[in-house]
Parts: C-alpha cells; structure tokens; sequence
C-alpha cells in the first residue's frame, strides 16, 4: 500500500531537520534560527516587526527568536534613529561568517533532496506544494 501524501511530508520534515540540525548544531543553533539569520543577513537593518511579517509569526515569538541569536553574538538590536519605537536589527561579523555557513548547510540538503530532479520537476513540485498551502490557509 502506497503512503499518503502527509507521510512523504512527515517523513521529508523529519529528515531535514535532522540532518541540517545535526550539521547546525556546532553554531548553536536549529533550522528556524538559521533561516532567521540567513533573513537578517540578506536584509540588514529590518525591523523586528519586518521580521515577523516575512516570516508570518507573531512579534512577541520574534522577539524570543532573536534573543537567542543576540546571545550568540550573531545579531545586535539597535534603536531607530528616526523613531525610536523601532528597534534596528544588524548582523554581526561573527552572524554574517554563522549565515553564510548556514546558507551552506541548507544548499546542500537541498542539492541531496533534488538529486535526480529536473529545474522543470522542481518548479512544478514547488507549485503543488505551494497550492496545497494556499488550500491549508483557506481552510483555516
């Protein structure tokens, strides 16, 4: 009997969490940190605000997220010369050398993942993927 659809997905998730999470662990952080920094990096001087908003999160669960790369030296939060409601987040240098291994680590899961598939079976994977997430969110 064939797997369901939701099991490839399980199984695809699982998968790359542990692999990518594995080779992560050395700069301390998980796949969602990684992503972020990655985001921070290629958006310099955002907003935690811009943050939550990218990636769909609330603004309080951004701000937990951030506290851990600010522990780790990656990121420094600074106060918005223009308004100062707003809080700046930068990349440090130690952040940017974390990113760019991150980034690393990622492309090659994605490399493994993709083997054997075309650039054309990958855009249209990514379609399906992408309608079944615009379904999900209508149902919600």
């Amino acid at each position: 009997m064939e797997k369901e659809l939701a099991e490839y997905l399980r199984i695809i998730t699982q998968a790359s969490y542990g692999r990518v999470e594995e080779r992560l662990e050395k700069y301390g952080l998980v796949k969602g940190q990684a992503h972020l920094l990655v985001l921070i990096r290629d958006n310099d001087g955002c907003t935690q605000k811009d943050l939550a908003e990218m990636l769909g999160v609330k603004y309080s669960s951004m701000s937990e997220r951030l506290n851990k790369l600010e522990t780790l030296g990656y990121v420094e939060r600074s106060i918005d010369e223009s308004n100062s409601k707003f809080k700046r987040i930068y990349i440090t240098s130690t952040g940017k050398m974390a990113a760019v291994q991150c980034r690393r680590i990622q492309n090659e899961f994605e490399e493994i993942m993709y083997k054997g598939f075309t650039k054309k079976d990958i855009k249209q994977l990514e379609m399906y993927l992408n309608k079944i997430c615009d379904n999900i969110n209508k149902y919600q």
